[in-house]
């Protein structure tokens, strides 16, 4: 078994150099920079001098290595039964005991200080400067060192990693309220990083738009880039030697850390941009913030793997006076490593908010193109130099992430269905889908989940769009607000009468997390416009447990009558179930309209139990009253236009200090 989990180690990073071999490197290295009276075939191996074919060349190498050595707590005899071992080792010679000893012995009879031989071409053995072989010795050990601390290192990177997922499991089931933690959560936790910016797009140029994340999530990628910028940074000796000056020295050692620490950071980099990702349901966090984490991973990953190129790159071409596109012809692994780079660089330049937010379908195809040019390329370049245990677990987590997405939209959903489309505002540009009969026994719906639709017969069928579900009896409903690209695209294929058009639609899901809105006290459901369906979900499930308690105020924002009177079927239901005679559980909803019509054709139809404001709403005021109001633990939803979310946001986050019982804020609304 040990056996086992060692070969699995050593998947993951460079094969390891032993300090004996290390030593023998070294030796080699500093006997060769002497002219010998030998000319060896240009076919050998580069150790078969040293390891019996010129007989003063070894034993020059033999007693450099016995004095390199000597500190150790080894005999004479041990030292040279080692460099017996690496000589067999990596020159397939077959030296016994006795033969090496005799060698040794021998040599050291003619053994000369190279300070005092006149000639310059040797054909006896050579003291060596102990100064030099020392140094060059520390050329070797720390130019390898760097290749075994990168995997020890990304260790530590992944290891960090797992304590962040740690503490935010025990942030979503813990429920300590102390003034402290209310503290910690209402000023570094909860809030947006600058003010009410974190689903709105911000402008720090105006050619640049982004989504800036929680303070919660900026303060986990704090961490996350200090320990990756200390660690990239730690411990790089400047050694002078006869291989090479400070300057390149340093530039190796950068070069080769960079690399590894660039593997090391490939599967998180994919786990994180996976749906079925296992980390969503242990800690809860939203999908949303996860794309932000492995944005932020990628490019971490991106910097070090350009960092390792572009070194390797100045070294070869200034100081070996080398073309790169030499070795890019020649050397495989150059070429697949020049590959990769580029593509990843592409990769991250290519996911800008701008570019993404405006040509979403085409951002996607292009970036799971460059996404197998840039796993190709690693596995074509670690071929050589190992590593690729990072790369084969990206893989799988690539592999797990889609086999679970063709069981969610084929076991779960049953694949492509019918379905029909209808518009149901033309003033708002809304269409409704409905997927009838869907069966609840493997399509588990939940409060606030979500399904990636896909189209069949539309000229983008092979992409999926995210949509919040909505169930209504056995029938699946998404509201869909007409934008751009496929939406557009069924919005006007559909008649303006509400007439209902077919579909093939199959639906990838339910993702997401249900807030346990039951276990609190009081409930604050917040929607506007579109984003009506995760709150309209939860307030159902309430109203289907009147004989419960808690408190449950729903409140959604339209623009006009319009888009309310899509909901009345829904709502009158809804109201019916409040209406209940003995009901232990209180529910208050409110409508506001804030551009009312007036229009004839949207009479007040609506129920007494809905309360339907026509104006636009202070939602400060709203949250505040609310949690000024309410004794013991609150939950709020929220699920509304990014400006309005990050309001919501914003105004909960300052009532978490404040509020003697636990205050938790649930964010539907999810940006990317």
């Amino acid at each position: 078994m040990s056996s086992t989990w060692r070969a699995i180690g050593l998947a993951f990073h460079t094969n390891p150099i032993s300090q004996s071999l290390q030593a023998l490197l070294a030796c080699i290295s500093e006997t060769s920079r002497l002219d010998w009276a030998h000319e060896e075939d240009p076919e050998a191996s580069f150790y078969a001098t040293a390891c019996g074919s010129y007989m003063p060349f070894m034993q020059t190498a033999m007693h450099c290595y016995v004095s390199l050595t000597e500190n150790e707590s080894t005999s004479l005899v041990d030292r040279l039964n080692t460099y017996r071992s690496n000589c067999n080792g990596v020159a397939g010679t077959n030296f016994s005991e006795s033969q090496i000893w005799d060698i040794w012995s021998n040599g050291t009879q003619f053994l000369r200080d190279s300070h005092n031989v006149g000639e310059k071409v040797h054909s006896a053995p050579v003291l060596l400067s102990q100064d030099d072989i020392f140094a060059t010795y520390n050329y070797y050990h720390y130019t390898f060192y760097n290749l075994s601390a990168a995997f020890n290192f990304n260790l530590v990177i992944n290891g960090s990693v797992v304590v962040l997922v740690l503490f935010a499991i025990w942030a979503r089931y813990t429920s300590c309220n102390t003034r402290f933690v209310r503290a910690v959560r209402s000023k570094l936790l909860v809030p947006a990083i600058f003010g009410t910016t974190h689903h709105t797009e911000s402008r720090p140029f105006p050619f640049y738009k982004v989504l800036l994340p929680t303070r919660g999530d900026a303060v986990a990628l704090a961490v996350f880039l200090s320990i990756n910028a200390v660690i990239a940074l730690y411990n790089f000796p400047v050694v002078s030697s006869n291989m090479d000056t400070k300057f390149y020295f340093l530039v190796r050692c950068v070069a080769n850390r960079c690399g590894g620490l660039a593997f090391g950071l490939v599967p998180l980099t994919i786990l994180l941009a996976g749906r079925n990702n296992p980390l969503l349901n242990l800690t809860g966090v939203p999908y949303s913030s996860f794309i932000f984490f492995h944005k932020w991973a990628a490019r971490t990953m991106t910097l070090y793997a350009f960092t390792h190129s572009m070194l390797w790159t100045m070294f070869v071409v200034v100081r070996e006076r080398m073309s790169f596109w030499y070795f890019f012809f020649n050397y495989e692994y150059w070429r697949w490593g020049t590959w990769a780079t580029v593509a990843a660089t592409a990769l991250i330049f290519h996911s800008i908010h701008s570019i993404k937010a405006k040509q979403y379908e085409i951002f996607l195809t292009v970036h799971i193109i460059m996404a197998l040019v840039f796993i190709a390329g690693c596995l074509k370049h670690c071929a050589t130099f190992g590593w690729l245990g990072w790369i084969y677990l990206a893989v799988a987590f690539w592999a797990w992430d889609r086999a679970i997405r063709l069981w969610r939209l084929f076991f779960n959903f049953g694949g492509y269905r019918n379905a029909y489309a209808r518009c149901i505002s033309v003033q708002e540009e809304l269409f409704q889908i409905t997927v009838p009969h869907v069966e609840s026994a493997r399509f588990q719906f939940f409060p606030g989940c979500y399904g990636f639709l896909y189209f069949l017969g539309r000229s983008s069928f092979w992409q999926s769009h995210p949509f919040t579900l909505m169930k209504s009896k056995d029938n699946l409903e998404v509201i869909v607000k007409a934008k751009g690209g496929i939406t557009r695209e069924l919005y006007e294929t559909l008649p303006q009468d509400g007439t209902k058009v077919p579909l093939r639609v199959a639906i990838e899901g339910p993702y997401g997390h249900e807030a346990s809105l039951s276990s609190y006290d009081n409930a604050l459901l917040i929607a506007s416009g579109a984003g009506l369906p995760g709150p309209l979900s939860y307030l159902n499930k309430a109203t289907d447990q009147m004989d419960e308690t808690g408190n449950y105020t729903f409140v959604w924002i339209v623009p006009t009558e319009a888009f309310l009177a899509t909901m009345q079927n829904e709502f009158s239901r809804i109201s019916e179930k409040v209406r209940l005679q003995g009901a232990k559980r209180n529910i208050k909803i409110h409508v506001y309209v804030t551009r009312p019509q007036l229009n004839e054709e949207y009479a007040d139809w609506w129920p007494q139990e809905i309360q339907v404001h026509k104006y636009k709403p202070d939602v400060e005021e709203i949250v505040s009253s609310f949690c000024k109001a309410a004794t013991g633990t609150i939950g709020v939803v929220s699920c509304a236009n990014p400006g309005l979310d990050d309001k919501i946001r914003h105004y909960v986050a300052g009532h978490i200090l404040h509020h003697g019982s636990r205050i938790d804020y649930f964010d539907e609304l999810q940006v990317w």
